[in-house]
């Protein structure tokens, strides 16, 4: 068979394929369906799956046309040439030419398959003699149709009653766009750029394919370090892709086409303001013919289902028409908005419109823009304020619109300049935020911030103290300048007031800003201290809190989602932070766009704990290009460092060594918590790319982050100390994680407890107990340790040697595992070749520390190195040198 994965329209489809030709070479099949809308591949589909089968029957083409559907055979006519006028009306004469035509197949033990595409356009008469002839068993039908209006006539009715199979051809699944755009680039695409492709072509393959192939002749698609992305949430579309869309619209109504030229100029449409102008049989027609979609979420909003067709018909439309269609569909602003799409709907509009909107409304949608990390509506919005001098409120939207287009010096001044003269408390605090984001963007790190804290803090105390203010609002100000103080503290590195934050009283008339500041730091203080599990129990309040009143808090949105996400994270729990993503980014929107990177974070970190290497290098890597534009959780130091420890384990020295030179250029981007995991996981890395000095280096972290109770960081370094073959890590590692919660942690303290007291049988329960829950390699160091202690019986090093090799294979086994260092192509540094030698000459630990003028414990770490990298267990079977050095 040829290979169908190379032809776009055929992606994802192979199954489908083998599938379709199995089932029309069963003698009980009459034949098969293929119903989809345009471009989704049903031709590509039914073609291929005649190309199988010309080896064994022969396939007859026949074409449906929207010309040719009122015409009476018109779709046979090929097939009936030499008929008279007077045998046309003749059903019966028709049948017998063309059962002439066939009468060669006819005779075959295997009836013919005529292939019949654009079955929807096919006329009556070609539909009841086909399957008149089917129903005999004379042929078998293969033929496509689009799901709406659908096949025609007899068609249907054999579908419906299952004499004629039918299948359903689905938009390709986000994973199957994401490797399809990686095909056509010929590179890895960022996980945003290719959920925004899908939700832009809502999964077709043709238009996926014209879409990509004009974003990089335009340069909408760029590569950069290696990596495709999209630069910006919108796609402008080209003339050929414009026709395209516009034919699939072409022999619409008058009525149908204003309709849809409404909701291409307004967005969606209550179908209240069109019920004065359109029947609603026009609306029922295209919800039926799936061109335009009813909200679930309200049954009374319709809008576009196909976002490019909206492109392609604004694009069609005369200017005066647009402004005559928005200004038509105009509906009064609610007086109290449920949701920021809401109120970012209706400004639109009365933008489009030409309407006046006040200038409230407007710093209200330009807000409400900018925190959903649109700028370019955000500044169209501004531009429309009519207030002769900017106000703070204006300046800081100003600001923050600068800041998500990355003009972070701009985006400085601006919000220096609105907090110089903000006396709102809700400017004050979203002018902070901004600031603090811009401070470590620009590398300054906490150490830098601590003269404007002090400015902000007496900002928020004059606040507080003007005249006649709410005794609540000089309470709120007071609880924020000590939550802003401990926020340094806490970006700074020091956990140890980690208990008082979770002592720190939050009264109940506290404005809800301040308790989703607080909630934000206390479930970032108890990640740094390895309670991940009560730092995601904190945000669910804080989640329940901007459930309750999104638009005046999504300022807090992003952080706590990723603090939330963190904590998930890091407690391994990956199918919650699945949800907890999908759940707050749509994929329609340009959060969900730019955020994305979060899913290769989940994903990434996954595969680290699985030890599917190659899999987290590759989602690592996303993850890093994705952050680099945006990180408004200040992790990226963190993330570099993960990710050149995933390239290190997965054997790609060159991306390891890329990534650990860019995260000494990061310095001060993140706070101190994440900059000393990120060169923890450095550390790691050099480590397995055999630098001398990697262990001292981690020991050393260790000891800084446990000074500072950084326990997460101190655990991180001694567990990969242990893991280059420092054993004396084990048990300061489980002093460190006794008081960890979270699978990751109790597991990691599980280990390091059993491995320190020589537990053996411990550590077979739980290298059991990793390995059900997926963690291969947690699970195979548990048993290397076990083998460690003391020597075993005969059966009992048989049985976990046997153990070892099932978990090894499983792990090389594993998808994506890639260039595992275990007992193939095994590199041992000249100081291991040394001690094996020795070890191979029969000479014990002690002997070996007296020859090497070294310690016994520093034998037995050079010995679990060399195990690891061989994949044995018992020195008995280290007879000679390695043959490769």
């Amino acid at each position: 068979m040829a290979d169908i994965e190379a032809v776009p329209a055929l992606f994802g489809r192979s199954i489908l394929v083998r599938a379709v030709a199995a089932e029309l070479m069963s003698p009980e099949s009459v034949g098969v369906i293929l119903v989809g809308e345009a471009g989704i591949g049903k031709t590509a589909i039914a073609r291929q799956v005649s190309d199988e089968l010309r080896n064994t029957v022969r396939v007859i083409p026949v074409r449906g046309g929207a010309g040719l559907r009122s015409i009476p055979y018109g779709a046979l006519s090929r097939y009936l040439v030499g008929l008279s006028l007077a045998d046309v009306d003749s059903p019966a004469v028709i049948l017998r030419h063309f059962m002439k035509h066939l009468s060669r197949e006819l005779r075959s033990q295997v009836p013919p398959v005529i292939l019949i595409d654009d079955a929807h356009n096919l006329d009556n008469e070609s539909c009841l003699l086909i399957m008149q002839l089917a129903t005999a068993r004379k042929v078998k039908v293969l033929a496509t149709a689009r799901q709406a209006p659908g096949p025609s006539g007899e068609f249907e009715r054999a579908a419906k009653d299952g004499l004629l199979s039918q299948h359903l051809i689905e938009p390709l699944a986000l994973a199957d766009v994401h490797e399809l755009c990686e095909r056509l680039l010929g590179g890895p695409v960022l996980t945003g750029t290719a959920r925004l492709l899908a939700a832009k072509t809502r999964g077709n393959p043709l238009l996926l394919t014209m879409l990509v192939d004009q974003g990089r002749v335009q340069g909408y698609l760029v590569e950069v370090n290696g990596v495709w992305r999209a630069r910006g949430p919108r796609p402008a579309i080209d003339a050929p892709l414009a026709d395209l869309l516009m034919h699939d619209l072409g022999d619409r109504s008058d009525d149908e086409l204003a309709v849809l030229e409404a909701m291409a100029v307004s967005g969606p449409v209550r179908i209240a303001s069109l019920e004065a102008d359109v029947d609603w049989s026009v609306l029922a027609q295209l919800v039926q013919e799936q061109l335009i979609e009813v909200d679930p979420s309200s049954e009374q909003v319709v809008s576009l289902k196909h976002p490019l067709h909206g492109e392609a018909l604004r694009g069609s439309i005369p200017p005066a028409r647009a402004l005559d269609l928005a200004q038509r569909a105009l509906v009064p602003m609610p007086e109290s908005p449920s949701t920021p799409g809401e109120l970012t709907s209706f400004v639109t509009a009365a933008l489009r419109a030409s309407s006046f909107v006040e200038d409230a409304v407007l710093l209200r949608a330009a807000r409400v823009g900018n925190r959903l990390h649109d700028p370019a509506f955000a500044l169209k919005v501004l531009d429309a304020v009519r207030e002769p001098v900017p106000t703070p409120s204006y300046l800081l939207e100003a600001a923050w619109a600068q800041w998500n287009d990355r003009n972070f010096a701009l985006a400085r001044v601006l919000v220096d300049e609105s907090l110089q003269g903000a006396t709102d408390p809700g400017v004050v605090r979203d002018g902070i935020v901004l600031s603090l984001h811009l401070h470590l963007r620009e590398g300054e790190g906490a150490g830098a911030l601590h003269d404007d804290v002090e400015r902000w803090a007496d900002l928020l105390i004059a606040v507080g103290n003007e005249d006649g203010i709410d005794p609540l609002v000089r309470s709120a100000a007071l609880s924020e300048v000590r939550l802003l103080r401990v926020s340094i503290e806490i970006m700074r590195g020091n956990l140890h007031g980690t208990s008082d934050l979770e002592k720190m009283p939050v009264g109940p008339g506290l404005p809800a800003e301040v308790k989703l500041a607080h909630l934000g730091l206390l479930a970032h203080a108890l990640v740094g201290t390895g309670r991940p599990q009560a730092a995601s129990l904190a945000l669910e309040e804080a989640h329940t809190l901007l459930e309750e009143n999104l638009e005046p808090l999504l300022t807090y949105r992003d952080s706590v989602a990723g603090e939330h996400l963190m904590a998930l994270v890091c407690s391994g729990s990956w199918d919650r932070a699945r949800d907890l993503f999908h759940t707050t980014y749509r994929t329609d929107t340009d959060s969900g766009f730019l955020l994305s990177g979060w899913l290769d974070l989940i994903e990434g970190s996954m595969s680290l704990c699985a030890g599917s290497y190659l899999d987290a290098r590759r989602r690592l890597v996303l993850a890093v290009e994705a952050f680099r534009d945006i990180d408004g959780s200040h992790i990226i130091e963190w993330l570099s460092g993960l990710a050149a420890y995933a390239c290190a384990r997965a054997g790609d020295t060159p991306g390891a060594r890329a990534l650990i030179e860019a995260h000494t250029t990061q310095r001060g981007q993140s706070d101190a918590v994440a900059h000393l995991m990120g060169d923890a996981y450095v550390a790691a890395a050099l480590g397995h790319l055999q630098e001398q000095d990697a262990v001292s280096r981690l020991r050393w972290i260790a000891l800084r982050a446990e000074k500072s109770h950084s326990l997460l960081v101190a655990a991180t370094a001694l567990d990969h100390a242990v893991v280059l073959g420092d054993r004396t890590a084990l048990e300061p590692l489980a002093a460190v994680t006794r008081s960890f919660d979270g699978e990751e942690g109790t597991s990691l303290h599980r280990f390091a407890a059993a491995a320190a007291g020589g537990d053996r049988q411990a550590l077979i329960v739980e290298s059991e107990a990793a390995r059900r829950s997926g963690y291969l390699p947690l699970a195979i160091r548990c048993l290397e340790e076990a083998t460690l202690i003391g020597p075993p019986s005969g059966a009992a090093s048989r049985s976990m040697d046997r153990q070892l090799s099932a978990l090894r294979a499983e792990l090389r086994m594993a998808p994506g595992a890639g260039a595992v260092p275990l007992a193939h192509g095994a590199r041992l540094t000249q100081g291991e070749q040394v001690i094996m030698k020795l070890v191979a000459a029969g000479h014990s630990n002690r002997e070996i520390a007296e020859i090497r003028a070294i310690s016994p414990r520093t034998v037995e770490g050079h010995l679990y190195r060399i195990f690891a990298k061989l994949g044995i267990t018992r020195r008995e079977v280290l007879q000679q040198p390695p043959a490769t050095p």
